[in-house]
């Protein structure tokens, strides 16, 4: 049977837990709400470098939208996070970085961001990256990346929060997970129970199309 060491930490000491928990709560909506800027956050891999493709694409995209009067927020770690508050530093827009404690290797010490904030516990920084974005972009990554996508849909898929655009650049990237969706548990097994679902996400390649659906959005 496995021991749970990690895991007895949170669950033996619950007054500890709820400290904390409360604690990064409060922090993150006070950093949030010190931005007085429509706030669109980023998603992706970590593991993309400068000059990678997907890299300078998001770079471009998180500055011409802090040109346009934007705030950008991210995980705050290196990849696509970096690349987002890059741009926004570049564009002089507010460049907010809400970074895991736990996770190795994610440590950023460029002076890119507006204001920044570690969280011991990933669900809260899943919710304080989400709460007041007005839309949410994500690029290619892995296990997290499509975490926080499903999390977030799911979520507004059952109106437990505003519905807002979430936004998968590269079409390529992402197709084949879409259509998948559409072929199974949508047309096949009925899992998800309407096109509409769907249609919560958009594919898109360019910055116009991300602007078009953010401007619709509003």
């Amino acid at each position: 049977m496995t021991r749970l060491h990690k895991n007895k930490e949170y669950y033996a000491n619950t007054e500890a837990t709820i400290e904390r928990v409360r604690q990064e709560i409060n922090a993150g909506l006070a950093l949030l709400n010190k931005v007085d800027k429509t706030i669109v956050t980023f998603f992706g891999s970590h593991k993309v470098a400068p000059g990678n493709k997907y890299y300078e694409h998001c770079k471009k995209v998180a500055q011409e939208l802090g040109r346009r009067g934007y705030a950008i927020v991210t995980g705050g770690g290196p990849g696509i996070m970096h690349a987002a508050n890059t741009g926004a530093t570049q564009a002089k827009a507010p460049s907010i970085g809400l970074k895991a404690e736990l996770l190795k290797g994610e440590k950023i010490t460029d002076p890119i961001f507006t204001g920044e904030l570690s969280f011991r516990f990933l669900f809260i920084r899943r919710f304080v990256m989400s709460i007041k974005s007005e839309a949410l972009i994500f690029y290619p990554g892995g296990y997290g990346t499509l975490n926080e996508l499903f999390e977030y849909v799911v979520l507004m898929q059952t109106g437990i929060v505003d519905t807002v655009p979430v936004i998968c650049v590269s079409k390529k990237y992402w197709q084949g997970l879409f259509d998948w969706l559409k072929d199974n548990p949508l047309k096949n097994e009925f899992f998800i129970n309407d096109i509409r679902d769907l249609h919560l996400i958009h594919l898109v390649d360019d910055f116009d199309e991300v602007m078009a659906i953010i401007d619709k959005g509003k």
